[in-house]
């Protein structure tokens, strides 16, 4: 099996990332997850490897990190997000998909779940009620207000983190 290669690169202090993220809705909630050295919360997803297309991508993501075969129902956003972080300026293209799970997997609001990737990062997973978005750190921040009323058509997001978290959103 070849070496797998994310879509990732960097540009002296810039870097670009292709991923997806995976919108798991249930019930009021959505399933978060985050790692576990820091304090904010994204959606489950990766970086997509060269040669794989996005929805394959979410489902491998959903796969390795909720233990669960999701299903990928329609993509809902397309998201240019700029932030800094770890001395580097990043540049992310995510393509957000709508996915649902199996009932059985991941039915306890009030139970969290644990992975670990090969280098040795551990993630926590758990359920967030939509109402109470705003009492933790999301990012990208526009997730905060579009999770509440994910959009019938495709949207395209640009989000740019401002520094203190709130970013600034332009949609178009």
């Amino acid at each position: 099996m070849p070496d797998r290669v994310m879509v990732t690169f960097n540009e002296g202090s810039a870097r670009f990332t292709y991923r997806v993220g995976a919108v798991v809705l249930r019930a009021g909630h959505v399933l978060l997850t985050r790692d576990v050295c820091e304090d904010w919360w994204f959606v489950p997803g990766g970086r997509v490897e060269l040669g794989e297309t996005a929805e394959t991508a979410v489902a491998r993501e959903v796969a390795e990190e909720i233990g669960a075969r999701g299903v990928v129902e329609r993509l809902i956003w397309v998201n240019e997000n700029f932030f800094r972080l770890g001395g580097f300026h990043h540049h992310e293209i995510c393509l957000y998909f709508l996915v649902s799970l199996p009932e059985e997997a991941h039915r306890d609001f009030s139970q969290k779940s644990y992975c670990e990737e090969p280098g040795g990062a551990r993630f926590e997973l758990a359920w967030h009620r939509l109402d109470a978005l705003r009492t933790i750190r999301l990012v990208p921040g526009f997730l905060t207000d579009r999770l509440t009323a994910v959009p019938d058509a495709i949207e395209h997001v640009v989000h740019v983190d401002d520094g203190a978290g709130s970013g600034i959103r332009r949609s178009q």
